[in-house]
């Protein structure tokens, strides 16, 4: 089954998210910054990447810059709350596959997962 990383440095989102993935089949991981989000892509093992853009120590895309130096097949799904437009096209020109608005409807993160995995859809 699909490996994802969950990134966030709200606890609760992690947690709530990570469990509605694992209810669709999903394994997941968790990371609490952008510095654990690279550090846990190294060790290798991913599918896919969940990140906030907005987190402190290291922010979402500039996490992004270097898991697309690291991984660069490795999709990248951010969602966001409070990041500006800049950020967003920054994530785009940087290769995300999808950038989602807080608060993240399952179905859309689901829809997006399905696609980079290639994992069908559960009803």
């Amino acid at each position: 089954m699909s490996r994802i990383l969950v990134v966030d440095d709200e606890k609760d989102v992690v947690d709530f998210l990570s469990d509605e993935l694992q209810a669709a089949g999903y394994t997941t991981g968790a990371a609490a910054n952008g510095v654990e989000a690279v550090l846990t892509v190294l060790d290798g093992g991913w599918e896919a990447v969940v990140m906030d853009i907005r987190m402190p120590k290291l922010d979402g895309v500039n996490a992004l810059r270097i898991i697309r130096r690291a991984a660069p097949s490795l999709p990248v799904i951010m969602f966001t709350g409070q990041a500006g437009q800049g950020d967003i096209l920054e994530s785009t020109r940087l290769g995300a596959f999808a950038c989602l608005l807080k608060p993240v409807t399952i179905d859309k993160l689901l829809a997006a997962l399905a696609q980079v995995t290639h994992t069908p859809l559960v009803a």
